[in-house]
């Protein structure tokens, strides 16, 4: 027989901090409906209203964008920040908020530094690795967006799932 020691102290999780902006930018007075992300572009128009200015020329930072099924933001977390050209990413950390959020989707994305938004070998396999583990709990992978302060690609224009 295991017996788990201090069982209930370690099996606390962190809270994770979700951020929320679910409504697009309007002049004021004017009234705001919710926005939905459901082009590569509205995704990365939302992205680029979210995404901190002062770090995308600094350090890599990888966002997790959850969904509901009409495709609006329930939230976003920056699960993992790096160096200049690379950034963790843990497809538990990414899933664990998408199931927090009770996401039907999310859309990925991170930043190059360098400017250049063509994907790595290593982008293209974290890619692959987060759309075959979405398959299997039920929450779809949207896209993959790699932003630069001029540019962006799209995994789901380019290289459709």
């Amino acid at each position: 027989m295991i017996v788990l020691k201090n069982f209930e102290r370690s099996a606390r999780l962190a809270e994770l901090r979700v951020s929320y902006k679910r409504r697009a930018k309007t002049e004021p007075g004017q009234l705001t409906m919710p926005f939905a992300c459901t082009t590569p572009q509205t995704a990365e128009e939302y992205l680029r209203s979210i995404w901190d200015e002062d770090r995308f020329d600094y350090a890599e930072d990888f966002l997790v964008l959850c969904l509901n099924t009409s495709l609006e933001p329930l939230g976003w977390v920056r699960v993992s920040s790096g160096g200049q050209n690379q950034v963790a990413v843990d497809p538990r950390v990414i899933f664990g908020v998408a199931l927090q959020t009770a996401a039907a989707s999310i859309i990925v994305a991170h930043n190059h530094p360098s400017g250049r938004v063509e994907p790595s070998a290593e982008d293209r396999a974290v890619t692959k690795r987060l759309r075959e583990a979405g398959a299997i709990i039920g929450v779809q992978l949207i896209d993959h967006i790699i932003l630069s302060r001029v540019a962006a690609y799209s995994f789901a224009d380019r290289e459709p799932f």
